[in-house]
């Protein structure tokens, strides 16, 4: 429990604590309930002993784990980085595993943490663009702070789905599946505690943000008894559904669930299981307009893990974002998809997700439901 282990913490003795430190970083770096200050200082002793240890394998996934590991090295290495850089997990298990936060979470009082989703692994893609999209949202909402404290985490600390690049449909359809996200649920809330426990403000203002696949872990983390603790908002962006059909069924009143889906974004129009039969049936009665009619008249508001959040049906509060660029212009299937912490790409739902995570979310610009 964060609570017990900040209290643990607190009663130990520097001596104690710098032995724990010394002999069992890969522990207490990754322990909800330790300072953010310590965390970093552990993880960044056995994020060393990480790249020594997969220095010396010749696997494909040791090789892509160095990948990451050696970028994220990199970043922490950076002279004068801002805001500043804190290391709050990292570990080798699974995909990997790997929690940066941009900002002091523990004195911050704005704090976010997203969860990516589809095909995120600790490789040196993740390492470049995750990271980017938190300090892209932490330099946003300390503007819109007017340069006030603010903390934003990328929180890889589950198995996120992979595509196998296999013929074997199976292998590929864990992304179709709630399983990664319940999984990782429980890990997610126990870090989101952590955070309140160790925040100094008294009173921080919390925001998880699901991104993709990351939103349906959300959905899950919300579900669980109790709620995600601590937290005030909710953000999902290129959502396939999160697993409830109503907004106030996620913990934190409807008011305080905010959606981004961008019309370009096939993500966000994944056919639930109802249309998919409904269009198969429609499809055989009249062809590819009844296969569409078939679909929608089946279940209007479905996406794949539920009712669409940004249908009004779901009753979020859904922000202007940009349509994006159509699927495959470059030979890429889904542009629109990866640009909604983007203040180039998409200026209007970047500055929309920093306003709700500073605490503005009065000043959100928004967009009709679908």
């Amino acid at each position: 429990d964060p609570a017990a282990c900040k209290e643990w913490w607190q009663g130990l003795t520097q001596e104690k604590r710098d032995e724990y430190l010394s002999v069992y970083p890969d522990v207490i770096g990754n322990l909800d309930g330790i300072p953010a200050a310590v965390r970093d200082q552990a993880n960044r002793e056995n994020l060393q002993l990480l790249i020594g240890k997969l220095e010396g394998e010749q696997d494909e996934k040791s090789h892509t784990q160095l990948a990451g590991l050696l970028e994220i090295d990199r970043k922490l290495r950076e002279e004068g980085t801002q805001p500043p850089m804190f290391l709050l997990g990292i570990g080798d298990e699974g995909n990997g595993r790997a929690i940066v936060s941009y900002g002091n979470p523990d004195t911050a009082k704005n704090v976010s943490a997203y969860v990516p989703g589809l095909e995120t692994s600790l490789d040196e893609d993740f390492a470049k663009n995750d990271l980017k999209r938190a300090r892209d949202t932490a330099i946003d909402a300390a503007f819109e702070n007017r340069g006030s404290a603010t903390a934003s985490i990328v929180w890889l600390g589950y198995d996120a789905p992979q595509l196998t690049g296999s013929d074997d449909w199976g292998a590929n359809f864990d992304v179709a599946q709630s399983d990664d996200a319940n999984a990782g649920a429980p890990a997610y809330d126990r870090f989101m505690h952590g955070l309140s426990v160790t925040n100094e403000t008294g009173d921080p203002h919390l925001t998880a943000i699901g991104h993709s696949y990351g939103s349906r872990l959300v959905g899950a983390a919300a579900t669980q008894p109790g709620g995600i603790p601590g937290v005030d908002d909710i953000i999902l962006v290129g959502s396939p559904g999160v697993g409830v059909d109503k907004a106030g069924d996620l913990g934190v009143g409807k008011d305080h669930v905010f959606v981004g889906s961008a019309g370009n974004d096939p993500v966000t129009w994944a056919p639930s299981s109802k249309q998919l039969v409904g269009g198969a049936v429609g499809g055989v009665l009249l062809g590819p307009v009844g296969a569409l009619a078939g679909g929608y008249l089946a279940d209007p508001d479905g996406t794949w893990f539920g009712r669409d959040p940004a249908s009004e049906g779901f009753e979020a509060r859904r922000f202007a974002v940009d349509d994006g660029p159509l699927p495959f212009p470059d030979g890429t299937p889904t542009p629109a998809h990866s640009n909604y912490f983007n203040p180039e790409r998409d200026p209007k739902s970047a500055k929309n997700i920093a306003r709700i995570v500073s605490g503005h979310a009065d000043k959100i610009t928004t967009e009709p439901h679908r």
